[in-house]
């Protein structure tokens, strides 16, 4: 099967590359289960650009593909285990369901695909207590008391953001030694997060929403429970650019390297929105996600402009 762009990410990035490639009459071919986008585990979007009423990341997700669709990006929830560079430049990926797929462009729009813990609850509490984007929900915990599970420096930076909403922080060590640096723990100590080491959690517990994480083991003062409002995910970030180092692809830290375009270093590569490093925004991966299939047509049409006015 083969098509002019192939966008690999559900979420919105990758709907609003789906958009703008289709309605510039590419053969767009969308893979991913937009159920497991980060947008699709938000409660409420409150503040994205003129639409009111606080629609769920359900309900957002959900129009967007909808709008995607009905311009003629094709959807296949499938996922794309393998990328190979054709002799010619183009490119060649296969599915999880051993199907083959020829495309002269590739969005790469994978987001941050966020490591499940393990613990009891964890699915069941999200969007009820349990959180992965202080960005994104930290408004919702509002001078109430958190915790932060995690042990590295991603831990740290969350608990540091999390103080615009509230100063009642611990970070939880879930069984591990804390990693984090020393000048994130010079941060800690002067805002006096307290770094909590911890066995392992067992459960995260409430009844319409959380209030208390079980431990696997007692703490060291016996006790085996802790009472909190909200548990904010950050064991660590599993690459959403997983196939960066097969293809070569150039990174900063733990993110694909683009310029403003979501040009990577490889042409006919091109990535947008939270594996990029942008910030974890509904707004910032629709401009994006526009931005890499703009660079996508012009490419595919060997146009030095392009632009869509309506």
């Amino acid at each position: 099967m083969n098509y002019d762009l192939a966008i690999i990410g559900a979420g919105p990035a990758g709907l609003s590359a789906g958009i703008y490639a289709s309605r510039g009459q590419l053969k767009t071919i969308l893979f991913g289960d937009e159920t497991k986008s980060n947008l699709y585990k938000s409660h409420i979007i409150a503040n994205y650009f003129a639409i009111p009423g606080s629609p769920t990341g359900p309900e957002l997700t959900k129009l967007g593909l909808q709008q995607a669709i009905g311009f003629g990006t094709e959807h296949r929830r499938a996922e794309i285990v393998d990328i190979t560079v054709n002799t010619d430049g183009t490119f060649k990926l296969k599915d999880s369901q051993q199907s083959f797929y020829q495309s002269k462009a590739i969005i790469l729009a994978t987001g941050q695909s966020y490591i499940l813990s393990g613990i009891k609850g964890e699915q069941e509490y999200t969007g009820k207590g349990v959180s992965y984007c202080v960005t994104c929900d930290g408004f919702f915990f509002k001078d109430k008391s958190v915790v932060v599970i995690g042990n590295s420096d991603y831990a740290a930076e969350e608990a540091i953001q999390l103080l615009s909403y509230t100063k009642q922080i611990t970070i939880l060590s879930h069984g591990k030694e804390f990693t984090i640096s020393p000048a994130f723990q010079k941060e800690l100590d002067i805002h006096q997060i307290k770094c909590l080491k911890t066995p392992r959690l067992a459960s995260i517990e409430g009844e319409n929403k959380v209030d208390t994480v079980t431990f696997a083991k007692p703490l060291d003062d016996g006790q085996t429970t802790l009472a909190t409002e909200g548990v904010f995910m950050a064991v660590g970030i599993a690459g959403a650019n997983a196939f960066a180092q097969k293809l070569g692809l150039e990174m900063e830290g733990n993110y694909i390297k683009v310029d403003k375009n979501g040009n990577t270093n490889i042409p006919g590569l091109f990535a947008a929105g939270d594996c990029t490093g942008s910030p974890p925004q509904v707004a910032s991966s629709v401009g994006n996600g526009c931005n890499a299939a703009l660079s996508a047509i012009k490419l595919i049409r060997g146009l030095n402009n392009y632009i869509q006015y309506n």
